[in-house]
């Protein structure tokens, strides 16, 4: 192929990846629209009416509703009209809490890697992947190393998987569905069905153990964080290396990883009951 060749092939690919890009951005804005749309009615709109407040045509609206519908942010109503859905809420409830956690959780995150003489770290679900959003190190000389603001997957960490195991059914069915499970060890969980086994054993327990699942040499244990309205939407966590924190010794420390979950949890205004399933109700 010549160099003018190869050029206007590149070229090619170059303007059509471009205007990929370009139509995916719209169509985000698009759905943008739709929801705010939805935002300022006062009352539950249709396809067609959607379609005309947002300057779109009618099948354009009625595809992004259904596509908003199925991931929750939109709920349809009997005589087929559209309002906001219930997962637009949550997202603000985390925006709230996650604004109040670092603030509030700081000293129990503080008081946990002192008394673990370990790394204590905290985490908020975020989509499919847990973001990393404090830490305090350990006193000992070896450490971990690891950075606030990194993502790690939910079905191979401490964190990931308390999450999951106390999400509402509806919601982890979801996630479980979108998620890939690559084996990051030999030890990590490679199949739904098999997650699915493990995280029913996690809501009676209340804590994760990742048995160096996610990365050679580390073990950790994680309990979920609860907000006022009794949703799972962060975690803390126990860390350190898989020499010093045997499984034994990672089950020792679960309690005091609940006791430190259900102290943030507390200040965050959530209160345990029964049907909340939440088990950090006998003093651990």
């Amino acid at each position: 192929m010549s160099r003018l060749a190869a050029y206007e092939e590149f070229s090619i690919m170059a303007a059509t990846r471009a205007n990929h890009e370009a139509n995916l951005i719209h169509t985000v804005l698009k759905a943008i629209d739709v929801l705010e749309c939805l935002t300022v009615a006062d009352r539950p709109l249709s396809a067609p009416e959607v379609g005309r407040r947002c300057k779109m045509s009618r099948p354009t609206a009625y595809r992004l509703l259904v596509t908003l519908a199925h991931r929750g942010y939109v709920n349809g109503t009997e005589d087929g009209c559209y309002r906001l859905g219930t997962r637009v809420l949550s997202l603000g409830h985390s925006l709230l809490n996650s604004l109040d956690l670092l603030e509030l959780s700081k000293p129990i995150l503080h008081e946990l890697s002192q008394t673990s003489h370990e790394t204590a770290h905290l985490a908020l679900l975020d989509g499919a992947e847990i973001l990393y959003v404090d830490k305090v190190e350990s006193s000992q000389s070896v450490r971990l190393h690891s950075t606030i603001g990194a993502r790690n997957l939910l079905h191979c960490t401490a964190m990931g998987k308390a999450l999951l195991a106390f999400l509402p059914q509806e919601e982890q069915a979801r996630l479980l569905e979108r998620m890939s499970f690559p084996q990051r060890t030999d030890h990590t969980i490679t199949h739904r069905t098999d997650l699915i086994k493990h995280l029913e054993a996690i809501r009676v327990q209340g804590f994760a153990i990742d048995d160096v699942e996610n990365e050679e040499g580390v073990r950790c244990v994680g309990a979920p964080i609860f907000d006022y309205t009794g949703r799972a939407f962060a975690a803390l966590s126990i860390s350190g290396p898989a020499y010093r924190l045997s499984v034994p010794r990672l089950l020792e420390l679960a309690p005091l990883t609940m006791k430190a979950a259900r102290a943030v949890s507390a200040k965050l205004g959530y209160v345990p009951t029964a049907e909340a399933g939440y088990p950090f109700k006998s003093g651990c």
